[in-house]
């Protein structure tokens, strides 16, 4: 078999080059390649947007940033914020700014709407907060 489901990032990135080179090289000569490979990349983005759709903005980059192997300060460091700001991000300390959301989706080149979806920070009880009084 020449072509089988896509299983890793590696694999979807081959057949989308391989589909683009074909394309390029005679597309009628390798239309059912091409077809194909249409299909299985199709196939690969539907499964993996549906598995993001039932996660939090959060847990959806500490996934990408596991699969990719990016740490706290690297990533910090290319979207030119601090590690402390993707740390309290990361444990639910602090929400993701508009102006985070736009770095994040362009680093990762998915839609903004995946790290601007709502969802609830933990709140610290040991920390209280002071109440004055007049």
């Amino acid at each position: 078999m020449k072509y089988k489901k896509i299983i890793s990032i590696e694999q979807y990135e081959t057949y989308c080059d391989k589909h683009e080179k074909l394309g390029l090289k005679d597309e009628e000569k390798y239309k059912d390649d091409i077809d194909l490979l249409e299909i299985l990349i199709d196939e690969y983005d539907n499964r993996k947007s549906t598995f993001k759709k039932r996660m939090n903005p959060v847990e959806i980059l500490d996934s990408i940033m596991k699969d990719e192997n990016i740490s706290m300060a690297e990533l910090a460091r290319e979207l030119g914020a601090t590690r402390q700001l993707i740390s309290d991000i990361l444990r639910y300390r602090r929400n993701i700014s508009k102006n985070m959301v736009i770095k994040l989706s362009e680093r990762f080149a998915m839609r903004p709407e995946a790290f601007s979806r709502p969802y609830k920070l933990k709140i610290d009880k040991s920390k209280k907060v002071a109440q004055t009084s007049r």
